[in-house]
This record gives C-alpha cells, structure tokens and sequence, in this order.
C-alpha cells in the first residue's frame, strides 16, 4: 500500500504535476490521520471492554461479600435481640431477689457468650491495595470506602467493649463463680465459696452486664443501620451489572 502511494507520488512528481502533487498530499496525510483516529479510538474500545469486564468481576466479588455480610449480620441481630431479652428478664426478677442466694440463679440465666465482630472485606482490600477501585463508579466507590469505615470502627469500638468484659467475667469466675455450675461435693464447696466473694461475684458481674448491655444496644443499633447499607450498595451494584 506504501508502495502504490508512493508510486503516485513519483508520476505527479514526474509529470510536473505540482498542485495535483500538493492536493494528493495532504489527501493522504487527512487519510493517514483518520487512520490513527480510527486506531486509537479501537484501541480505547479495548481497553474500556477490558476495564469493564474487570469491574463487572469486583462487582460480583463484592456482592459475594454483601450477601455472606447479611446473612451474618442478621445472625448477630438475632443474638443480639436475646441477649438483651435476658438481661432485660434478669432486671425484671432481681428486685424479687432476697439473698444471694436467690441470685446466683438469675446470673446462670444470663448470656455470658460475646463475639468478637469481623466482616467480609476481601474484596474492598484488594480494590484499594492494586489501586483497582478506581474502576468504581463514583457512588460505588464512596458506598464501599463508607461502608468500610463504619465496618472498622464498629469492630473497634465492641473489641474494646468486649475485652473489658472477658476482663471482668473473667476476675468474677477466679473468685468462685464456677463452683456453682461445677458437680461439686457440698462439703467442699462450702469450703471453696465464701459470703464475701458470693458478694464480690455478683457485684462485679453487675457491672459487668451493665458494660455488656450497653455495648449490645449500640452495636444492635450499628448492626441494623449496616444491614441497610448493605442493601442500599448491593441494590445499586445489581443495577450497574443489570446495564
């Protein structure tokens, strides 16, 4: 083809054909423009199928994370609503209590489990380690950084809560908290459980609860306002692989 332009060149060339020359020129220099034009915008057409077809991938990766994100957040929900019921229950009955003897039984019927909160974040770290999260369209992008953020500090804010509370539960059972769901010879438990640590235990396991119940309320407040973000973002994320 460079060779058959050339050739013409060299005939109009030849042939003194001067103005014919110069309008063949710059015909052929538009043609080799439009050339490029056409390649680059080719060139661009690849390269945007290409980014899309990764962001549509990090966009089934996330709504992967969501969803197994709900599921556990719901569980928490669940939990979290029964351990404030029984604590609520304990609140209820303790004013009944007349000794500490009918206490002990109110603190067995408490929830002493915790869980230490974590989320599903593969997916976003990824994003932001490779710098690949700027393939996200803006809303997406700010939903996920957002989400996130609330992510860390509710994790922060209940593992504190929380080790202060395994602290303390900890220090009430040292104290002879145990015996009383240990198989135990009466004889020796007599020796092993004093009045003053029956009392200490359920001081400290008071204030304990009270640390508890205040960490679950919030936390059942942060579970529920992430469950909605959660649906907001994977709402819209559908929308954005559904065009």
């Amino acid at each position: 083809m460079i060779k058959f332009f050339r050739k013409i060149r060299q005939n109009l060339l030849m042939e003194n054909k001067t103005e014919k020359y110069f309008k063949y020129a710059i015909g052929e220099i538009v043609l080799v423009v439009i050339g490029i034009l056409i390649a680059l915008q080719i060139n661009n057409w690849n390269e945007n199928r290409k980014s899309s077809k990764i962001r549509n991938n990090y966009y089934k990766q996330v709504l992967q994370d969501l969803e197994k994100d709900t599921i556990y957040i719901n569980k928490n929900i669940i939990n979290l609503d029964s351990s404030l019921s029984k604590y609520q229950n304990y609140l209820e009955k303790l004013p009944e209590a007349e000794s500490t003897n009918d206490v002990i039984p109110l603190l067995g019927a408490l929830n002493w489990e915790f869980w230490y909160i974590n989320f599903n974040t593969n997916t976003i770290e990824s994003l932001i380690s490779t710098g690949d999260i700027k393939l996200m369209s803006d809303e997406i992008r700010n939903g996920l950084l957002d989400l996130r953020t609330t992510q860390n500090e509710v994790i922060k804010r209940s593992s504190g809560n929380n080790d202060v509370f395994l602290k303390d539960s900890q220090k009430a059972v040292g104290l002879g908290g145990i015996n009383f769901i240990l198989n135990i010879n009466p004889k020796l438990s007599n020796q092993l459980i004093r009045e003053q640590d029956i009392i200490s235990v359920i001081n400290i396991t008071n204030g304990t609860f009270q640390l508890k119940d205040f960490t679950e309320k919030n936390l059942l407040t942060d579970m529920q306002n992430l469950l909605e973000s959660t649906k907001e973002l994977s709402e819209l994320i559908k929308e954005k692989l559904n065009k």
